[in-house]
Formats: structure tokens, C-alpha cells, sequence
């Protein structure tokens, strides 16, 4: 994270620069993505249809137990080879690795490889889709227009460099490391959810900590941004596990203060540019969704861990979901059904199978009901 003149950062620094200072970068949730994978244990396989453990092939077909599945296990190695990386780069013991006159974490390889395990997950989900449209849409706009300015003051290799950096810092401090941490806890006992929160903080002080950024926290006031950036995109992680998102906006963030620093834009200028896509970024993916695609496609509960077995989105009643254990949550009415989730059409209701004569007694207790009422109003009357 950049927020001003001096170090940032723990790794990568610029070779020269004309005042012949150095600048340092912070390159670097189950994701809420690869956190839920590891926080968030799936129960056994629920036929959706008969709502039984076993074989079927209902929503929770081919959920295993725990946190065994192949996905899972990849998901949480690389998570960890990606954390220890980090640490040890950190520490000094392994070198950095060089890109377009930055020096950025070595971790960043085993964090991209994490990435493509992830795939789709990675962009999160946004229960506002146009701002998602547009925070997007602003980015497809900023970031050619970056570029554009760092060619002119001849420093395209940073922008590249920055976009790296960023990308790379998402991955290690909001994914793998709040993945490991969460995952240790679920071991330990802890809830799912408070497993993801303390994961998250976790890795949230770990970046604020790290050296480049503590040479920049000479007061209390220049510490604020990197713990409120930090908190931000803690936030945003957890509730849509949007870290694609949330790195896309960190590279902005980036590339506006060193366009700054190299004076090819004004402060102000930064200030609102970086405001008005913080401020999207927010709108767009900071609110919460409960529910989210498992690892075979089937929908599951992200607090609880637990399979979607059924979906009611039927006119004129809010939208719900049941889950396995029998709980009915409510849910947006844009929830989407995955492939493979059995659908029950209603039809019109059949005649009332009750026999006549027992229609007939349950006819005649109610009038009797109804009397005995009356005579009683006319008693206190």
C-alpha cells in the first residue's frame, strides 16, 4: 500500500530515483473465496431430495466430510507454502524478486499459482450489480489512462510493476494467510465465523507491521491509513470474498500516489480519483452475502458451513433457502439455482383427500365451538 512520501512496504524498492531517494512497496476470503475452503468444514453428502445423508445426487452430492476434499487440500498448501514464503522473505532468508526496477515479494509465484486454483472465485460476490458494473467500468477507464501517464513520464515499467505488487499483496494478506490462520483455528475448535474474522485481523496487523510501513508511522496520524486500509479491505473480503476486486482497487490506489510522487497529477486530483473508486469498490462488493457457490457447484451457507437444499422463489413471498439441517434463511431474490439442484414445479392443489365422513365431524365440532362461544358472550353480556 502507498499513501505518501517515504518507505512502503516491506519488500521492493526503486532502483533511483531523481532525488535520489528509495521507495519501498508492500507486495505481498473458506476467500471470504478460500477461506470459506477452509473455514467453513461441509457436512456429509445430503441428497437434496430426501434431505438424508448418503449417495444421492441432490444439492450436496459429492460434499465430503471436513476439510479433505482434493480442492480443499490444494487450496490450503499453497495457502500455507504462500504464508511461509512471505515469512521468510520478511525474515530476510530468502531473496526478492526483481520486476521492472521494483524488488517484490518472492511469494508473489506461489500466491499467483494459489490465485488460478481459486479461478472464478477470486471476483467475489457483489449483491449490487450495478455497482459492480460500474466500479468495473471506471476501472476499464482508469487503468488504460494510467498507463497512459506513466509512458509519458517515461516509468511504464512501474506501472506494470505496481500492478504486480498489488495483486500479490491481496493474495498473500487477504487470502493465503488469513486461510492458514483461519484453518488452524477450525482445527482448534473455533466457529467458522469467528475463525474468518480473527484470520483476517491477523493478517491485517501483519501488514500494517510490516518494515516499510513502519517507518513510515512516525505519529499516530500516518498510522491511520494503513490500519483503515487494511480494516477496508478486510471488510470488503469478508463479506464477498472479492479479492480480485479489492486488488484491482489497491493497484489504483498504487499507481495514483506514485503518479503523485512523480508529479504527474496533483494531490487533490489523487484524492478524488481514488475516493470516487474506493467509494464503488465499497458500494459494490461491501455488502454481505450469505449464501455462495461450495466446490462442486452445490450452494452453501457461508457462516455455517452447511448445504443448500432447497430454493423458494416462488411470487408474492420473500425468497429463502433450507438448509440441510432444516433452517429456512432468507435470500435477495437474484440468488441463481446451480446446475444439478433438484426443482420441484408446483401445480394446482389436488382435491382434499379427507374422507366425507370425517369432514363431516370436523364440520359439526366447529359449530359446536362456535355455539358454545356464543352462549358465553351472552352469559358475561
Amino acid at each position: 500500500m502507498l499513501t505518501g512520501p517515504g518507505a512502503v512496504g516491506h519488500g521492493g524498492r526503486r532502483r533511483a530515483t531523481e532525488d535520489g531517494g528509495r521507495i519501498r512497496f508492500a507486495p505481498s476470503r473458506l476467500l471470504a473465496t478460500a477461506m470459506e475452503l477452509g473455514a467453513s468444514p461441509l457436512p456429509r453428502r445430503v441428497d437434496a431430495t430426501q434431505g438424508r445423508t448418503g449417495s444421492g445426487s441432490g444439492a450436496g452430492a459429492g460434499a465430503p466430510d471436513g476439510l479433505t476434499t482434493p480442492r480443499r487440500a490444494l487450496v490450503l498448501a499453497l495457502a500455507g507454502i504462500t504464508a511461509g514464503t512471505e515469512a521468510a522473505f520478511v525474515a530476510g532468508i530468502v531473496p526478492g524478486l526483481h520486476m521492472a526496477d521494483l524488488d517484490l515479494s518472492i511469494a508473489i509465484l506461489p500466491a499467483l499459482v494459489l490465485g488460478v486454483a481459486c479461478g472464478a472465485r477470486l471476483l467475489g460476490r457483489s449483491t449490487r450489480r450495478r455497482a459492480a458494473v460500474a466500479y468495473w467500468l471506471l476501472a476499464a477507464v482508469m487503468l488504460p489512462a494510467l498507463a497512459y501517464a506513466f509512458a509519458h513520464i517515461h516509468r511504464i515499467g512501474w506501472y506494470s510493476g505496481l500492478l504486480a505488487a498489488a495483486l500479490g499483496e491481496e493474495l498473500i494478506y487477504r487470502l493465503a494467510i488469513p486461510a492458514v490462520i483461519a484453518a488452524a483455528l477450525r482445527i482448534g475448535g473455533v466457529r467458522p465465523t469467528g475463525a474468518r474474522i480473527a484470520g483476517l485481523a491477523g493478517a491485517g496487523l501483519w501488514f500494517v507491521l510490516l518494515p516499510g510501513h513502519r517507518e513510515q508511522m512516525t505519529s499516530l496520524a500516518t498510522a491511520l491509513p494503513f490500519v483503515a486500509f487494511a480494516a477496508l479491505a478486510a471488510v470488503i473480503v469478508y463479506r464477498s470474498g472479492s479479492i480480485l476486486p479489492m486488488a484491482i482497487g489497491h493497484a489504483i490506489s498504487n499507481l495514483l500516489t506514485v503518479l503523485m510522487w512523480q508529479h504527474g497529477i496533483t494531490p487533490p486530483a489523487r484524492s478524488i480519483a481514488l475516493g470516487f473508486a474506493l467509494a464503488l469498490l465499497l458500494m459494490a462488493y461491501g455488502k454481505p452475502s450469505r449464501i455462495t457457490l461450495g466446490d462442486d457447484g452445490e450452494l452453501v451457507d457461508t457462516q455455517t458451513g452447511l448445504l443448500v437444499t432447497a430454493i423458494d422463489l416462488r411470487d408474492g413471498q420473500p425468497a429463502t433457502v433450507e438448509l440441510v439441517d432444516g433452517r429456512v434463511l432468507p435470500v435477495h431474490t437474484q440468488i441463481l439455482r446451480p446446475h444439478g439442484l433438484p426443482v420441484r414445479e408446483l401445480v394446482d392443489a389436488e382435491p382434499d383427500p379427507v374422507p366425507p365422513d370425517l369432514r363431516a365431524l370436523a364440520d359439526q365440532a366447529r359449530r359446536s365451538l362456535r355455539r358454545g362461544r356464543q352462549r358465553t358472550l351472552t352469559h358475561w353480556i
